[in-house]
């Protein structure tokens, strides 16, 4: 298990991030049923709908047929 402290600017620990290598997160999973449940309750369902349009968009800017804008003329134009 690798921990990784992070700290703010005066050099105080904030948080400590933990890589948990996958057979531990495993067993982890069968000992603590909410472990499980809270990781299934996190992912997200992309409809197939919404990833072949986002597939043909993908397809439509690498060959040009979509023009891009760049961020900061997108939030003035929906006055963001």
């Amino acid at each position: 298990m690798n921990l990784q402290y992070i700290s703010d600017k005066s050099g105080h620990t904030t948080a400590v991030q933990i890589q948990i290598p996958i057979e531990d997160w495993m067993l982890l999973k069968k000992k603590y049923k909410e472990f499980e449940e809270e990781e299934n309750s996190s992912s997200v369902n992309i409809p197939d709908w919404q990833i072949k349009l986002g597939k043909e968009e993908l397809k439509n800017i690498s060959d040009g047929s979509t023009e891009l804008v760049n961020w900061d003329d997108a939030r003035k134009q929906f006055k963001m």
